[in-house]
């Protein structure tokens, strides 16, 4: 004999089985029928699919919660070089495990969770690879045969038609054994399916061996067949207990949380939802036909809000239609599908470009009809839920809270703050430790003293969305404070990080948090990393960075100013090295091969007007290389062209347009490009604005025909790129003098229109054309 997976005509089970009911989590149908079952049967024991480590706790769902909300089970590594994880288990009002703990709590019944947790469930064996694909292939087989049995475009819509019509709830136990059993039928599970329900089969022979009343079991439907066929067969032997998280070294808990009726919407991914939650809560709250008149109402006041097409005939011929449907699909009342296919075919006039969203499972497909998003979106809900004031939390939101009213922040709200300022730097601390554990609603718009230039003011936007809690319970798993939690991201952020630039951008963000000590710990890595990095255009964020932390004292303590200062000095010796032995820059790095000369040049020029007790004395021996590197006929000359850019910008005796003017003419024509993109990039405005560079320069690039001119036309705009719209419009200027052309602007306005051209000139131009085409698809640019 086997148990009862639904007792014949809703009726009490032998006394020797359990009563189990597979459901469908979060319908309203299925609450209903596991409220009315456990008032009927009486239970002394209630088991509920749902995580087992929470049961010393059940007493914390109990408190009263503004719902949704949910059970977050975590698991964390101690050496928090492993990412840790995370899972869901949430509750609605509708939700029949909720209705279950409050039938059973009405009773006095025992009651317990007997769901593995999360990080206790082994991962899918490869060897079982090939039959998890079969059963799952099976599985949506049996499926796709259940649905072009009954003509319904997708198993919601299926699932609305058999089970949440209220007129068809007499025959629901039925109904529900009949399709669980259908769609389990010959599938054994994933590995993880047959882990869980070998783990609940054991609390439920266990409860049985009490012999001290009936027991009831809410489980989903897909487990219910195989628990109740395989309960006999499992150990009575003592309460099952809580599995230990499977890896070493990690650390499981739960905790409640705060949710939001989107994220139990399957459109927003959650598989195990139900469609438009709101649907569901009014048909828990008021019926189906209440249902249906909050439907219409709503959407018509929020359509006109958004001034998209919905008169009162529109709505009274949706209600027309809705009831049409639904006689004609067969139900008493009209369905959720019922209602809105009525309203897009009374509302939407246009053809649809995509199908309707409740037609397929999944996120909306672009190109949905406005009217439809604000139907979707509203049924989707904007409820978040509240936690009791009694529930127990993890310490790192309090600690949060604690944080934000000791620097006096309050969310939400729009901040302008000044690190320079001891209040500015505390609040600018705490928001990049917020950010460095990515706290939604925590975003710096702007501004920031971590850069070659900066004066350390940061505007910040605050506020407070309804996932915010819930990545606060989310970060606990980093640490128990702020200080700690953001210090353990950075640390599992270091250990993935590859490549100078990563890590100096993660030490840019420890310093602006303030994990001073964790920053020494980047700083050594860094140093490692500078000594072997042989990429010239790698080394200038790390420059950028090194230099603003130690020109702007980040570092307190005179042993951390000291690293920071000695790996600053490594930074530059190793940007000094590699300049004087690279040779062709590839052009996939060319802007990389830049911005390391200006963030050398930048700090060089500081070191020329610093004060004797705040100068690194590396300009001597930097004003060397460059010279040196200006006249390495073997570099490259992008390199040569930057070299004597950044002299040029230092004032450095002998560098000057006339400097800049021999060393083009020393080139080939054909290097023209290349050389000058190097210049500008460092001297942009030293050059542009000088009238003897730009009468110079004019008789170097007339030199240049047609296909050398194409050639070095990329090269050309990137150069003049560097200068801003101010200093384009004052070269233009210059150009149009040079020319003593400074009134054409206004010459071509009253200027009569040119005359047609000449085939043979037509023909030369459209062959320019062709050339540069075929040149710019070379470069790979069309």
């Amino acid at each position: 004999m086997t148990a009862s997976f639904l007792s014949p005509a809703g009726g009490s089970p032998p006394n020797d089985e359990p009563l189990i009911l597979g459901i469908r989590h979060h319908s309203p149908a299925c609450a209903r029928l596991v409220k009315h079952s456990v008032e009927q049967l009486r239970p002394a024991w209630v088991l509920i699919e749902g995580p087992a480590d929470f049961n010393s706790r059940l007493h914390e769902l109990l408190l009263p919660h503004q719902f949704p909300i949910a059970i977050y089970s975590y698991c964390q590594f101690q050496d928090h070089q492993m990412p840790g994880s995370g899972a869901w288990t949430p509750f609605a009002e509708w939700s029949p495990e909720w209705q279950a703990l409050q039938a059973a709590r009405a009773l006095n019944a025992e009651t317990r969770f007997i769901d593995l947790p999360f990080w206790a469930q082994a991962a899918e064996d490869d060897d079982d690879d090939d039959d998890d694909e079969q059963d799952s292939g099976h599985y949506h087989q049996r499926q796709q045969a259940m649905l072009a049995a009954s003509g319904m475009e997708n198993s919601d819509a299926l699932w609305d038609h058999l089970f949440e019509d209220e007129s068809q709830h007499h025959a629901l136990p039925q109904t529900l054994n009949l399709w669980f059993r259908q769609l389990r039928d010959g599938c054994r599970g994933s590995t993880q399916d047959r882990q869980r329900e070998a783990y609940m089969t054991r609390w439920i022979a266990w409860a049985m061996a009490q012999k001290s009343g009936p027991v009831l079991v809410v489980c989903g439907g897909w487990h219910a067949p195989v628990l109740a066929d395989r309960w006999r067969e499992a150990s009575t032997a003592g309460e099952p207990a809580v599995p230990q998280p499977l890896s070493p070294g990690a650390i499981g808990g739960s905790y409640l949380t705060p949710y939001s009726e989107k994220r139990l919407d399957v459109l927003a991914g959650y598989l195990s939802g139900m469609p438009a939650p709101v649907w569901q809560h009014w048909c828990w709250q008021h019926g189906q036909r209440q249902a249906g008149n909050l439907l219409l109402e709503t959407m018509l006041t929020h359509l006109r809000r958004q001034h998209l097409p919905a008169s009162t005939a529109d709505m009274a011929a949706a209600l027309s239609h809705a009831r049409a449907l639904a006689s004609l699909r067969g139900h008493r009342l009209p369905l959720r599908n019922d209602w809105l296919d009525a309203l897009a075919g009374s509302l939407i006039k246009e053809a649809l470009n995509v199908p309707l969203p409740w037609s397929y499972r999944g996120s909306l497909q672009p190109g949905t009809d406005p009217i439809v998003v604000t139907l979707v979106d509203v049924l989707a809900g904007s409820r978040f839920g509240t936690l009791a004031e009694a529930t127990p939390q993890p310490p790192l939101p309090q600690d949060v809270a604690r944080e934000l009213t000791r620097v006096a922040l309050s969310l939400p709200s729009t901040l302008t703050l000044n690190r320079f300022d001891v209040t500015g730097l505390q609040q600018s601390q705490v928001l990049h430790r917020l950010a460095v554990l990515e706290i939604p609603g925590i975003t710096c718009l702007s501004g920031t003293i971590l850069s070659l230039s900066g004066d350390g003011e940061e505007q910040w936007a605050l506020t407070r969305p309804l996932q915010q809690h819930a990545a606060l319970i989310e970060a606990a798993r980093y640490g128990a404070t702020l200080e700690e939690a953001s210090r353990h991201r950075l640390e599992s952020a270091m250990a993935e990080a590859e490549g100078i630039a990563t890590l100096s951008g993660w030490l840019q963000r420890a310093a602006l948090a303030g994990l001073s000590a964790f920053s020494l710990q980047l700083l050594t890595r860094l140093e490692q990393q500078i000594a072997l990095e042989s990429q010239f255009g790698q080394l200038g964020p790390a420059l950028e960075i090194l230099y603003a932390l130690w020109r702007h004292d980040t570092f307190n303590g005179m042993r951390d100013a000291a690293i920071l200062e000695t790996t600053l000095r490594a930074a530059i010796d190793r940007t000094l090295w590699l300049a004087e032995s690279t040779g062709q820059v590839d052009a996939t790095q060319i802007n990389a091969h830049l911005h390391t000369w200006q963030a050398l040049c930048h700090i060089l020029r500081d070191e020329k007007h610093a004060e004797p007790d705040r100068a690194l004395v590396v300009l001597p021996r930097a004003l060397a290389v460059l010279e040196r590197r200006v006249s390495a006929c073997e570099a490259s000359v992008l390199s040569r062209g930057a070299a004597l850019g950044a002299l040029i910008r230092l004032e450095h005796s002998g560098a000057d347009a006339g400097s800049a003017l021999r060393l083009l003419e020393q080139l080939p024509v054909s290097q023209l490009g290349e050389a000058l993109h190097g210049l500008i990039a460092l001297a942009r405005h030293q050059l542009a604005s000088s009238p003897a560079f730009i009468a110079g320069f004019n008789p170097l690039l007339m030199q240049l025909d047609d296909e050398q001119f194409i050639h070095a036309l990329p090269d050309l705009r990137a150069a003049l790129a560097w200068l801003p719209p101010r200093e384009r419009a004052g070269l233009a200027r210059q150009v149009l003098e040079h020319y003593q052309l400074a009134h054409l602007p206004e010459q071509i306005l009253q200027a009569p229109l040119p005359q047609r051209l000449t085939p043979a000139a037509r023909l030369r131009h459209q062959q320019q054309e062709q050339r540069a085409a075929d040149q710019l698809r070379a470069w790979g640019i069309l």
